[in-house]
């Protein structure tokens, strides 16, 4: 008899990108008024979860388990048909031969099978970090503009094991938040409402 295969599990969806935000020495400026060469943090996945980009991608995620499941159950059913066929083929009292054959054909098929699962897996996991990519690309824009606008050099990602303290004054999560669009789907390519700020932008905004 065939074993069983378990289903693909889905690990949870973790999203993880890099912010903006310093706050100046001097307390006479605005947030929108940073000097040039700060460094800021901004917390992604609560930037995703406040716009539900975090269930979307998760549903899909979902989607794609399903298809991969129904796959593995139609191969399942494919390979069972072809071993009950055999051993029908060989009677009710197969010989020793008969019987050694349908063990190797038993562990053949269940081979295969694991091998189909670790494919699918794999291609879970690979589906589920281009969403995850996706969303960061698609806020790079907004880092961007509010970097430029604060005057910002480095963002980094908000990480709990990295970073034991932090000032409020470098968060920039609720202004990119507010400012991304709450669909996948959305147009990132137009240019992102523009922020006040009377200092000159820096060249390049580290963001990964």
């Amino acid at each position: 008899m065939l074993r069983n295969v378990l289903v693909v599990a889905v690990g949870g969806v973790l999203c993880f990108l890099v912010g903006c935000g310093q706050k100046n020495q001097d307390q006479s400026v605005t947030k929108a008024e940073k000097q040039v060469g700060g460094v800021g943090v901004v917390d992604l996945d609560l930037v995703a979860k406040r716009l539900g980009r975090d269930i979307e991608m998760s549903n899909a995620v979902q989607e794609r388990l399903a298809s991969l499941n129904n796959k593995l159950t139609t191969l399942r059913g494919s390979l069972r048909r072809l071993y009950d066929e055999k051993k029908d083929k060989f009677g009710e009292e197969p010989t020793a031969e008969q019987e050694k054959e349908l063990r190797a054909t038993e562990d053949r098929m269940e081979r295969e099978l694991l091998d189909v699962k670790r494919k699918a897996e794999v291609e879970l996991s690979n589906y589920r970090q281009q969403l995850v990519d996706q969303f960061r690309e698609q806020a790079k824009p907004v880092l961007r503009e509010v970097a430029a606008a604060r005057g910002l050099s480095i963002v980094i990602p908000k990480n709990d094991g990295l970073l034991l303290t932090i000032d409020p004054a470098v968060e920039i999560t609720d202004e990119v938040a507010s400012r991304m669009p709450s669909s996948k789907d959305a147009d990132l390519d137009a240019a992102p409402a523009p922020v006040k700020s009377k200092k000159k932008a820096p060249a390049e905004t580290s963001a990964r």
